[in-house]
């Protein structure tokens, strides 16, 4: 089984309005507590309509595979901060959850409805190893299609996410998908690696 892309969203958080005003009306009901969460459900929702998949997906097929660097910690710092400033009446309950590290990846599952895997994983900056693990996925059969790609924090204190649609051939051909490449060298050719 060949994986392929055929999709790829690149995004950062001051980017996110115009692209959620085109989502309204077709994910699910979500609740924004921190751009983190925000940046991730839109830009997994831009890589899915470029990549021509329709959701509410309910495709077991799909799964989310997210690397994330420290850009997680500033959540927790902002939940446990408001602790020490305001004692427990600081702690708020809508935050304390995304103090859990695979909460970006089940927010966007819980937007889309997508019901393979959803898995984050510690990358601090480098990528490489959420998209193979993405790719045997596939290649071994687990998974059909897989969003993976990284959420970082960028120079300028800006949040970043890049994702990248990688599917099955077969699955990608059947459903008439635009394929941006499939030969072996593809993830240098479309995803930025530092």
């Amino acid at each position: 089984m060949k994986p392929v892309v055929t999709g790829r969203s690149v995004l950062t958080s001051r980017e996110t309005g115009p692209e959620l005003d085109k989502l309204i009306g077709r994910l699910k009901q979500v609740r924004f507590v921190h751009d983190l969460e925000l940046l991730t459900v839109v830009s997994v929702g831009k890589l899915l309509d470029e990549a021509g998949i329709i959701y509410p997906a309910g495709n077991p097929g799909l799964s989310i595979y997210i690397g994330i660097d420290d850009a997680v910690e500033d959540i927790k710092d902002e939940y446990f901060n408001n602790i020490l400033k305001e004692g427990m009446m600081g702690a708020s309950p809508l935050l304390f959850p995304y103090t859990s590290p695979n909460a970006l990846a089940a927010q966007a599952s819980i937007a889309f409805d997508i019901r393979g895997e959803s898995i984050t994983v510690s990358v601090k900056d480098f990528c490489r190893d959420v998209i193979k693990y993405a790719v045997d996925c596939i290649v071994q059969g687990y998974t059909i299609m897989a969003v993976a790609g990284l959420i970082s924090i960028s120079p300028d204190d800006a949040y970043s996410a890049e994702f990248l649609l990688i599917e099955n051939r077969n699955s990608a051909l059947r459903r008439g998908a635009k394929i941006y490449s499939y030969n072996g060298d593809w993830m240098n050719e479309y995803f930025r690696f530092d």
